[in-house]
């Protein structure tokens, strides 16, 4: 009985779906049936057969406006209708692609939510209808003016990706692009920040990943571009701190030294910094102040973000990069030294400091004596540092034993040690500000 009954239900369902609907075709009872034999082929992923019953309720659902009776009729649609494109070709595909478009038009009509199926809309025409970026883009920009900075990520990055297109076939500025790509940024960061669903945080993550690799790949992504465009912007807005984070963020992405040693980036990390002080922001403006050759303000800087940071490595980083300022921008030997032992104590076996006050020694150390043969003793201490280097850093052993070998051949020469009566092994003192002791060895 039941097999009889369920061969009846198939058969009137084939029927409904070839179009011999026999009621009057506004009569609720054939809506209902014929939403109930398309669901009924839709369930069981039969989209061909489905879409008869389907489509006949898509034309005449507008009296029928009620979200549990025909939701599922826009929610199933696009599925029954891309499968039907791909079983057609011609002019019967373009039909089928207007008609899942026009889902999109209808269920904004009858039900509103423009900036949710608009961007829907945006996704699929741009799918089967490429030629059509203009459109494309103009729906992504209305989306993002509809829903701000909660716009639907795939359309942001789409938005993205259009813009581009646009900008690289020269119809639309180099402005434009920047403005776009810095709003869209904008907005995926604060829906990372929101998000508290991780699976969804990491799509939307590496949407915001592909977005910036697309901008800094391009030609818009140039330190001029940003500069000329936020400089006005930020003169007219100097204390504005999501404006200056913005920025600092573009310019940071030109990975580039002209865009953080200019003006704009500097005056903006220090808006940054002066509002939510960090070690990191601290340090990022000494080293810009560093590469500007402005000794002074970077030094303020280096120990500002030395002061702030609490992680003993990072610490030693920024101690080691404050000592090179003040052995190459200042040429203050006494500290140098001090601030590479000072990133030895908080960290032991920072190889580099070692090497740093051994090329501190060599260069300042070159009259510590009374004459000639005294004043080469510096090279004893300097190749000591070298070796202590590489006896708690292997990662430096290399470079530490090129500067042994350069630094051992201006020992003083065994002769020089008769005439001075030392013998090789002997422990001597370097003295002045070096003030090292150290164990004589002789070249021939």
């Amino acid at each position: 009985m039941k097999a009889k009954i369920l061969i009846s239900m198939m058969a009137a369902g084939m029927l409904l779906s070839a179009g011999a609907f026999a009621q009057d075709e506004r009569g609720m009872d054939n809506f209902t049936v014929n939403m109930s034999t398309y669901t009924e082929f839709f369930n069981q992923k039969n989209f061909k057969d489905a879409y008869g019953t389907w489509k006949w309720c898509f034309d005449n659902c507008e009296d029928k406006v009620d979200v549990k009776t025909t939701k599922n009729i826009f929610i199933q649609g696009p599925k029954i209708m891309e499968n039907v494109i791909a079983t057609r070709e011609g002019e019967a595909r373009e039909a089928a692609i207007d008609t899942l478009l026009m889902i999109y038009d209808k269920r904004i009509q009858l039900y509103g939510q423009e900036a949710t199926y608009l961007g829907s809309k945006a996704i699929m025409l741009n799918k089967y209808r490429p030629d059509k970026y203009v459109d494309v883009y103009n729906m992504c920009a209305r989306v993002f003016e509809l829903a701000g900075n909660s716009a639907d990520y795939n359309v942001l990055k789409l938005y993205m990706v259009i813009a581009l297109n646009r900008y690289n076939k020269e119809e639309i500025s180099k402005e434009d692009m920047v403005n776009i790509y810095s709003a869209i940024a904008d907005a995926l960061a604060e829906q990372i920040e929101k998000e508290t669903k991780e699976d969804k945080k990491v799509k939307i993550g590496d949407a915001a990943t592909a977005v910036e690799e697309l901008f800094v790949n391009s030609s818009a992504a140039d330190c001029k571009s940003i500069i000329d465009v936020f400089t006005p912007k930020f003169e007219a807005d100097p204390t504005n701190v999501e404006l200056a984070k913005k920025i600092v963020k573009l310019l940071r992405n030109g990975n580039s030294d002209e865009c953080k040693l200019s003006n704009l980036y500097m005056n903006t990390a220090i808006v940054m910094y002066e509002n939510e002080k960090s070690s990191a922001a601290a340090h990022a403006i000494g080293q810009a102040y560093f590469k500007r050759g402005e000794s002074a303000k970077a030094e303020q800087y280096y120990n500002e973000a030395i002061s702030l940071e609490e992680d003993n490595s990072k610490k030693a980083d920024m101690y080691y990069e404050l000592g090179l300022l003040y052995f190459t921008g200042m040429n203050n030997y006494a500290k140098a030294r001090q601030a590479a032992r000072n990133a030895l104590s908080a960290d032991p076996n920072y190889g580099k400091a070692y090497l740093l006050i051994g090329r501190v020694y060599a260069a300042g150390g070159k009259d510590c004596g009374n004459d000639a043969f005294e004043n080469k003793w510096v090279y004893w201490v300097v190749v000591d540092q070298f070796q202590k280097a590489k006896s708690v850093d292997p990662s430096v052993t290399d470079e530490a034993n090129k500067l042994i070998s350069t630094y051992s051949a201006y020992f003083p020469k065994e002769s020089d040690a008769f005439w001075a009566d030392m013998k090789a092994g002997a422990t001597v003192t370097v003295g002045c500000w070096i003030n090292e002791t150290t164990t004589a060895r002789f070249i021939k």
